[in-house]
């Protein structure tokens, strides 16, 4: 798992910058940025939705 966990963190890694690039590039990093704080506020609402909320499907401790 941790194999797995470090392979997605670096591709995150990779991505981020030559996205932003490419939108520099067109003329401004502002639609890279609205992509990524979606990206970030789902990532956010699976979280609690998985481990936060009452009867979440795996407790957190």
């Amino acid at each position: 798992m941790l194999g797995w966990t470090s392979a997605i963190a670096a591709y995150g890694a990779f991505v981020a910058p030559i996205v932003i690039g490419d939108q520099i590039k067109a003329g401004s990093p502002q639609v890279a940025m609205y992509g990524f704080a979606i990206f970030y506020a789902l990532c956010l609402v699976l979280n609690w939705w998985f481990y936060l909320r009452k009867n979440a499907y795996v407790k957190n401790p």
